[in-house]
């Protein structure tokens, strides 16, 4: 018999069951032709791509010490051309020294404090003092001589009270040296491990961290700054919500190229984790179990302490 005149013989529940089961095996049979087309497509794509090496500009340190250098001749070119200018005009740099050694017209203030510091003068009031006139010899005085006067001072002295004059700050002083860095970012590696605390004694007393940068830091307008191999000091505080330490940056220390100076200043900013966020991500470590078990032990205990103080009265 033919596959129609047999499926014609079946009973209805029958073929219903047959149409359902090849409907099924079409379903089935498309839907892993289908996979394995996909897999295959997979498996190309993964095969064409290959591994890609991320590597840094290997110029980029060069082209910085060039442009350090070339600064550095610009600036001895100017000092040359300056020379040669006080060289070709020796009159015009007397004629500025005579200007130099002019004096200063003093103002109004200096004149009137020179009036009050110089003394007022003395009163010359002099005073004759009448003495008695001596006794001839051989003639005694009825009376006995009178007793000298008390002495007079001749001439009169005021004390006049001289301030102290306060010496003028040296306002010429040199300035010390400013270190800007504007806002940049820069790949840097942890040097140091931390447990950073999600409690409130955690914030007051931070985590200390070290990192040293590992390229230079990319600053506005694409300007780079020579800050590889620089170190810099950060804290760490827990967060418990975010499961990460938010750090926060405290100081870097630099040391020049040609090592004749040391940078130590102090900068603000943060740190971001491989996945761009703000803050390391971490491992949380709870340690509420070991808290928690001793409490239900001291509640035990507790309990049956007043238990037995009931039943004993």
């Amino acid at each position: 018999m033919k596959l129609k005149e047999r499926f014609n013989s079946l009973e209805p529940n029958r073929k219903k069951i047959v149409i359902w089961s090849l409907v099924g095996i079409v379903i089935l049979l498309i839907t892993i032709s289908g996979y394995n087309s996909r897999s295959k497509k997979i498996q190309n794509v993964t095969e064409n791509q290959g591994s890609k090496s991320i590597q840094l500009e290997p110029d980029l340190i060069q082209k910085t010490m060039l442009r350090e250098q070339r600064r550095k001749l610009e600036e001895l070119s100017k000092k040359i051309e300056d020379i040669q200018k006080k060289q070709n005009h020796p009159q015009s740099i007397a004629e500025q020294k005579n200007k130099e050694k002019l004096p200063e017209i003093p103002t109004a203030e200096d004149v009137a404090k020179k009036s009050a510091m110089q003394p007022p003068p003395l009163k010359k009031e002099q005073k004759v003092q009448e003495w008695p006139l001596p006794l001839p010899v051989g003639k005694s005085a009825g009376s006995t001589p009178p007793p000298p006067g008390e002495p007079q001072m001749i001439g009169d002295i005021t004390v006049l009270s001289n301030p102290v004059a306060t010496s003028p700050e040296n306002t010429d002083k040199k300035k010390g040296r400013t270190v800007y860095l504007p806002p940049s970012f820069m790949e840097a590696k942890l040097l140091t491990g931390f447990d950073a605390s999600t409690s409130g004694k955690g914030r007051s007393n931070p985590e200390p961290l070290l990192l040293r940068i590992q390229t230079p830091a990319v600053l506005p307008n694409d300007i780079k700054a020579e800050l590889e191999g620089c170190f810099v000091i950060a804290e760490a505080v827990g967060r418990l919500d975010k499961e990460r330490a938010d750090v926060r940056l405290v100081s870097l220390s630099c040391l020049s190229n040609e090592g004749k100076a040391v940078i130590d200043t102090p900068i603000k900013g943060f740190v971001t984790d491989s996945d761009s966020k703000v803050g390391l991500s971490g491992r949380v470590v709870s340690r509420m179990g070991a808290a928690a078990a001793r409490a239900v032990v001291a509640g035990f205990f507790g309990g049956m302490g007043d238990m037995l103080k009931a039943t004993a009265t």
